[in-house]
């Protein structure tokens, strides 16, 4: 079995150009990512993506505009790619040392 690469853990930084939306969404997601050791420094383009779209998504919804299939797809993608929906983050395995702690929350 192939031995997949390991990025250095840890969270990147808010690009400064993140609009308020995506900035308040990137400030909700990522801790917990990190915390869950589900985020790499290189990934911060998915992040970027993520919270850029969520922010269009927002001030669409703010304006009255219909949502774009488009953008709700890619919404979307990028969720799943981060672990952000129920269904992605079954599919994800836990770090080493976290299944402990995930077997401890259901019998503690």
């Amino acid at each position: 079995m192939p031995v997949e690469p390991k990025p250095e853990t840890g969270a990147p930084p808010c690009p400064d150009w993140m609009p308020p939306e995506g900035r308040q969404q990137w400030e909700r997601v990522v801790p917990e990512l990190d915390r869950l050791k589900l985020l790499s420094k290189i990934d911060g383009a998915v992040l970027e993506a993520f919270c850029a779209t969520y922010a269009e998504f927002v001030q669409s919804v703010r304006r009255g505009e219909p949502l774009k299939a488009a953008m709700l797809g890619q919404m979307r993608f990028y969720a799943g790619e981060l672990g952000l929906t129920p269904a992605a983050r079954a599919r994800l395995a836990a770090p080493p040392g976290q299944e402990d702690e995930q077997i401890d929350l259901f019998f503690h």
